[in-house]
């Protein structure tokens, strides 16, 4: 069998601004197609993003391609290892790490919240379990809605270099009325609170965690895990938001604490496959905790993973795994599949 990776990310000036329908980017078993993915990137650019970037892996044939500018002012050209805001797809990573901590029999999926992180929960969510934290079934509020109720420019201002502790978000979010628990609804809590759990559990900061568990052995050298600076370094896309009067807003220097375990990771298209290829070889995960992770719910979600389902179809018989970052100026998507009779990702950044 040939293993097939591809990830995609585009600077966006707003959810509005989706790349054009109907550019697809298929790789089979022979490699990826250079003509037809270099196009779909430019059809991204063409439609409004400032910059597209993507790497499809097939076996041992790579395609790494850029199109547009990194940043609108100076209009230098965008690099194929350009780093970016990962945004969501860090949550597979986070996932990763508390996973591994399930194999060593430091967490149990089904433990309470509350066992690892007294206090910080209130009463109606005390049942709350790590394995509901994972697949967003706990039915805490996002904070996200508490930070950026109406997503205006005022508060994208107030917030940008605004230091706020995960303990904060968290406290913030449950202020908010619960959801249904055992039903699925995204929140980014979710995943600060399995941060902090994986500090409690080990009594390292995440970014250590990260770095030891994820990024050293899947090879990401170009990945870091930034909590206080808000600036990127290295090489990177800046991202763009549409702010009022259809003006076009800088977001890449931004306070990474809103972000935090839920979506703060900072990588190039390269290295989330690198970080796919490892999650699906073996190199991070046990068959069993693969296994659960790839255990999708009604949603099509499973422990920090997706199944592509509309999104990137497969084959008959084939699935395939990633997640979709979704952060302000930044799409991103990654998919991979153990054979090659998948379709790489399609081009709805």
């Amino acid at each position: 069998m040939t293993a097939l990776a591809g990830t995609a990310a585009a600077t966006a000036p707003g959810p509005g601004a989706a790349p054009a329908a109907g550019a697809e980017i298929f790789a089979d078993s022979v490699g990826p197609d250079a003509t037809a993915l270099q196009a779909a990137l430019d059809k991204l650019t063409a439609a409004g993003a400032p910059a597209a970037l993507a790497q499809v892996r097939v076996g041992d044939e790579v395609w790494s391609g850029a199109s547009g500018v990194r940043d609108i002012h100076t209009r230098r050209a965008a690099q194929p290892g350009d780093r970016y805001r990962i945004a969501s797809i860090t949550k597979a990573m986070v996932a990763t790490v508390v996973l591994q901590l399930v194999d060593e029999g430091r967490l149990g999926l089904d433990e309470a919240v509350v066992r690892h992180l007294p206090g910080l929960l209130p009463a109606a969510h005390e049942k709350v379990t790590v394995r509901q934290l994972l697949d967003h079934t706990s039915g805490i509020p996002d904070y996200f809605d508490v930070l950026y109720p109406t997503g205006t420019d005022a508060e994208m201002e107030r917030n940008r270099f605004r230091y706020v502790a995960p303990e904060e978000l968290v406290r913030r979010a449950v202020e908010q009325p619960p959801a249904t628990a055992g039903q699925f609804t995204y929140s980014n809590t979710n995943y600060v609170l399995l941060g902090l759990i994986a500090e409690r559990t080990t009594g390292h900061p995440l970014a250590s965690e990260l770095h030891r568990r994820v990024l050293r052995p899947a090879g990401m050298k170009d990945t870091s895990y930034p909590t206080l600076s808000p600036f990127l370094a290295g090489p990177h896309v800046h991202g763009y938001r549409l702010g009022g009067k259809g003006r076009l807003v800088d977001t890449t220097v931004y306070t990474p604490s809103v972000w935090g375990a839920a979506a703060g990771v900072v990588s190039t298209s390269g290295d989330v496959n690198r970080f796919f290829r490892a999650l699906s070889d073996g190199t991070l995960l046990s068959p069993a905790r693969l296994a659960d992770m790839r255990a999708v719910n009604e949603a099509g979600y499973g422990l920090g993973v997706m199944g592509g389902g509309d999104i990137c179809p497969a084959a008959p018989g084939d699935r395939v795994w990633g997640n979709m970052g979704n952060g302000f100026g930044y799409r991103s998507q990654s998919w991979s599949s153990p054979t090659a009779a998948a379709r790489s990702p399609s081009a709805g950044l």
